[in-house]
């Protein structure tokens, strides 16, 4: 997978997604390693999602691995703290924050998929 290829990705994973449940503003960075190595950031400001193919430089968090495993994350294939803990994420900063992701509720969720 290429950094365009991930960011494609992540963009399409919150297509349609529904944050308004995150009320606070919420600024991540995700960091690639591999072959998509680059950073990219998602952002909930005012209910709406944001992933943008650049560093934040005031961001939350820092989550850095493998594009494979932040899409793991970002898709709920699986979760956080599974991750963290076979070493595939690393997270700097407010962890909490990188949490709130999982309120974001997905266009498959919705439908019951």
């Amino acid at each position: 997978m290429t950094y365009f290829e991930l960011v494609t990705e992540a963009r399409r994973t919150f297509d349609r997604a529904d944050a308004t449940g995150i009320t606070e503003h919420v600024a991540i960075q995700f960091n690639a390693t591999g072959n998509a190595q680059g950073a990219f950031y998602l952002e909930v400001r005012d209910g709406r999602i944001h992933v943008e193919p650049y560093d934040y430089h005031d961001h939350d968090a820092m989550v850095t691995g493998t594009a494979e495993a932040i899409l793991d994350f970002l898709t709920r294939k699986e979760h956080l703290a599974d991750l963290i803990r076979e070493d595939r994420l690393s997270v700097e900063g407010y962890l909490d924050k990188v949490e709130r992701i999982d309120a974001i509720v997905l266009p498959q969720q919705e439908r019951g998929l």
